[in-house]
């Protein structure tokens, strides 16, 4: 049972209604600030059981209410609108009302955060206020409407205790979210440059900063559930996820090759036979304490028995990573404008862990490497990581369905369009059929037919023919004026990505571009995508990337330098031009808005 509390100047009638028929005992109004709070301490006092706040004088959606009541421990809806959120008639898009369920086990805390509170004499009192004060005290808050209702047992059990005290600190020091973010990409970078050395040693510490940067990254999200956040903070903070996690893949990608030439340098001094045998061993990225032993396995051959497997392994575990986190962006985005308060649905524990989330990869990370080296770290995040996108995609399509049948979708018409990050040549190309064309089929044509030209190998394909795959993906920019208001239509920009993806890498390995450099074009390329994504949902869309080319003028481009003979160089110019657009474009752009 739960005893709830309204702090409203005049509650709404239905609340109360709606109160008693999920279950509440008991129902009690107050005013939001003096005595009202008070009255928020004592009924903690006494209520011996989970109490529930609601803090507005507008109605909570049934759907809140019902989700905080199922959450275990202590978890609040703050109400506030998010990024995309559409502004519907019956008001979701756009409530501003806030719940907060406390647990029995934290109802002291409330009791003293409350008092506080009036002691202060703050009014009106917020759910993010009363948020504030519980975390202040060591309580730990799952705010709903921030994302799904857990990221994993890592994140809830290991990161998120640590992450509540950090937050305790960095807010007594006026630490903003933006500045947690950058402490994490920091210790993250830091933690890739210590991954590059094959040492054990050096391999411990850089799990350990890793783990930091992990948890510094879940102390900025805590702060911005309780404080909210700008969209450069947000942005930030997908950014330095991102980058954190591409640059220790190629500093694993980096360290198999390290490790094969310190193997050779011993075998060439005179070493045994069997320091020789394990010259193979380290090229295929086996070089942890039990990697020698997997060296007749599978794992030490798939894609390549040298270095440049491993480097297709990262490049392909990053592309993986990339087009996920595009696809949720996406659905998301299609969710909020269609007026849904969770765009996610509530997963158990266990349907978390199954995701791989972060901090379950960090797990696999460090166990991996240590043990048996950076190529089977990378068959695992892509074997673990395709179950992980197709469970999240057979519960997005579910919930585009139900979408889709209540004629929600209408609301979302035109939304994705600036998602899908096209470039001048696209935008124009769209424009021929005016947006009659569905964007899904021509864009599976195109995909098909170049990823089978990159398995088969671009390198036998002569001359002009180089540039097939890239008409072929042309064919995806007919659909580039469409609504996309199907059901499916959220996809298109994850398959445009890894269409453009897969091209690229199989051109720069086909035309032995320099590893590093495939690797880090590829990871601009994402990052562009995640880029345009954000800004959509930020509500400043750009419809035709003409800085950044889209992507059909950077396959355009790299097609070209193939005809041409000079794809080293259009590898590298390409990727400099867009490391260097990102940065541009955060603090010109990302920045002044926010100021």
């Amino acid at each position: 049972m739960t005893v709830a509390l309204v702090l409203a100047t005049q509650p709404d009638a239905g609340l109360r209604g709606q109160l008693a028929a999920l279950g509440v005992r008991r129902v009690d109004a107050a005013e939001r600030a003096g005595p009202g709070l008070l009255t928020v301490a004592a009924a903690a006092r006494e209520a011996g059981e989970r109490v529930l706040i609601c803090v507005g004088d507008d109605s909570v959606p049934e759907e809140v209410l019902t989700r905080l009541l199922a959450a275990g421990g202590t978890a609040a809806f703050t109400g506030r609108p998010a990024p995309g959120a559409a502004d519907t008639p019956d008001g979701l898009g756009a409530h501003r009302g806030g719940a907060l369920i406390v647990d029995t086990p934290d109802l002291d805390a409330l009791a003293s955060s409350a008092e506080a509170l009036a002691a202060r004499r703050a009014a009106p009192a917020e759910v993010s206020t009363l948020l504030g004060e519980l975390t202040e005290r060591g309580v730990g808050v799952r705010v709903l409407d921030a994302g799904p209702d857990g990221d994993g047992a890592v994140a809830r059990f290991v990161a998120d205790p640590a992450a509540r005290d950090v937050a305790c600190w960095a807010a007594a020091r006026q630490l903003a979210p933006a500045a947690m973010y950058g402490i994490s990409l920091g210790l993250g970078l830091l933690a890739a440059v210590w991954f590059s050395e094959p040492a054990t040693r050096t391999e411990v510490l850089a799990i350990v900063a890793l783990l930091f940067s992990f948890v510094s990254a879940r102390t900025a999200a805590q702060l911005g559930a309780i404080e909210g956040t700008r969209p450069a903070a947000d942005w930030l903070g997908v950014a330095s996820a991102l980058i954190t996690e591409f640059a220790v893949y190629a500093a694993l990608a980096v360290s198999s090759g390290v490790a094969a030439q310190n193997a050779a340098q011993s075998a060439a001094q005179g070493a045994t036979q069997n320091a020789v045998q394990g010259v193979t061993r380290n090229i295929a990225g086996l070089d942890g304490i039990f990697g020698g032993s997997m060296h007749d396995a599978v794992v030490a051959t798939w894609l390549g028995a040298d270095q440049i497997g491993v480097w297709r392994l990262a490049v392909a575990a990053m592309l993986l990573l990339g087009a996920r986190r595009l696809a949720e962006l996406c659905y998301e985005g299609l969710a909020r404008a269609s007026g849904s308060i969770f765009p996610r649905p509530p997963r158990r524990l266990l349907g978390q862990v199954i995701t791989l989330p972060a901090g379950e990869r960090i797990v696999v990370i460090a166990v991996t490497v240590v043990f048996f080296g950076p190529r089977l770290t990378f068959l695992i995040l892509l074997a673990w990581g395709a179950v992980g996108a197709g469970y999240l995609l057979a519960g997005q399509l579910a919930g585009a369905a139900k979408l889709s049948a209540a004629g929600q979708l209408a609301r979302a018409r035109g939304v994705l369009v600036a998602y899908r990050g096209d470039g001048p040549l696209a935008h124009r190309i769209g424009g021929v059929v005016r947006g009659q064309l569905p964007p899904l089929p021509p864009l599976l044509v195109g995909l098909l037919v170049t990823c089978d030209l990159a398995v088969l190998g671009v390198a036998n394909l002569p001359g002009v023919l180089i540039l097939a795959p890239v008409a072929a993906m042309l064919l995806a920019a007919l659909g580039s004026r469409h609504p996309h208001d199907g059901r499916l239509d959220w996809t298109v920009p994850s398959l445009l990505l890894t269409g453009e993806g897969v091209f690229l890498a199989g051109l720069g390995f086909a035309r032995h571009v320099w590893l590093p450099v495939i690797f880090v074009l590829l990871a601009a390329v994402v990052l562009r995508h995640a880029d345009l994504a954000c800004r959509a949902r930020a509500g400043r869309p750009i419809p035709a990337d003409k800085f950044g080319l889209g992507w059909d003028g950077r396959m355009l481009v790299a097609g070209l330098a193939a005809v041409f003979g000079f794809v080293p160089f259009a590898f590298a110019v390409l990727a400099a031009w867009l490391w260097l657009l990102t940065a541009w474009d955060f603090l010109g752009a990302w920045l002044r808005t926010a100021n």
